[in-house]
């Protein structure tokens, strides 16, 4: 693939963003180990997410290789951007998309600031662009994220991972978090877990009335063994109830370093 340019005024999928989804996926995926010293584990990640669908006679190899050659300013670009490819995706999501664009940031202060940077940005690309090998959806999803734990770890560059949607009832966004740390310590395996609330975007939910629990692994090997192991481990039950269990293969693009 030529090499390409961070997208421009040329490519409004960009722009064009998220999820025009008929289930009640709260977020699209699993956000894997976002170990840079961008992003602070104990504090709020804001993460910005949108549907995508592969161009004829392009596969989701050519997507990544296309992404991962884009400049990537650093006044412009998000703290991580990660690719997830339906692989097994409850609802309807693999009618209309192949995969999640999902751009993190450390704080909506950072978010703004580097979107503002990037939506005033001067045009002209060369090499293959994005829109060559993609088209991205009109509809954007905003979310807060929390790891369960802190643990240490670089994002690999492939991986598989899961995602659950998960009525609260009654209960709260920090019992949620217990929850997910539960189920790292019955998986196994390196899993590692984030809850996800919605901010903003997304079909319309009641406030604080679920979360999404999200599960990464160091490997695909290690997503192996964490399934067979959560059989014989189930984590304790408590009032939530969760759902829309999605498998995704997911893809590091990108990743600030400072």
């Amino acid at each position: 693939m030529g090499n390409g340019s961070y997208p421009t005024d040329e490519l409004t999928i960009i722009e064009l963003e998220v999820l025009n989804m008929k289930f009640k996926l709260l977020t699209l995926a699993f956000l894997g180990v976002l170990a840079t010293p961008v992003f602070s584990q104990t504090n709020n990640i804001v993460e910005r997410s949108f549907a995508c669908s592969i161009n004829d006679g392009y596969t989701m190899r050519d997507v990544v290789d296309v992404a991962r050659n884009f400049a990537w300013p650093e006044d412009s670009a998000p703290g991580v951007v990660i690719f997830r490819s339906a692989v097994a995706v409850a609802g309807e999501f693999q009618n209309d998309w192949d995969f999640v664009f999902a751009s993190y940031y450390p704080s909506y202060a950072d978010m703004v600031e580097k979107r503002g940077v990037f939506l005033n940005r001067s045009g002209g690309t060369t090499g293959t662009t994005f829109s060559d090998v993609a088209t991205c959806g009109d509809r954007v999803r905003i979310s807060n994220m929390r790891f369960a734990s802190e643990s240490g770890g670089s994002a690999p560059e492939f991986t598989l991972a899961a995602s659950f949607v998960c009525d609260l009832n009654g209960t709260t966004f920090n019992d949620a978090l217990d929850r997910a740390r539960a189920g790292e310590q019955a998986i196994g395996s390196g899993a590692r877990a984030v809850v996800t609330s919605r901010a903003f975007g997304g079909p319309a939910i009641q406030s604080n009335s679920q979360v999404s629990i999200r599960m990464s692994f160091p490997s695909a090997a290690d997503f192996g063994a964490g399934m067979d192991s959560i059989q014989q481990n189930t984590p304790p039950p408590n009032a939530m109830t969760c759902g829309g269990a999605s498998m995704w293969a997911q893809y590091l693009i990108h990743a600030r370093n400072n």
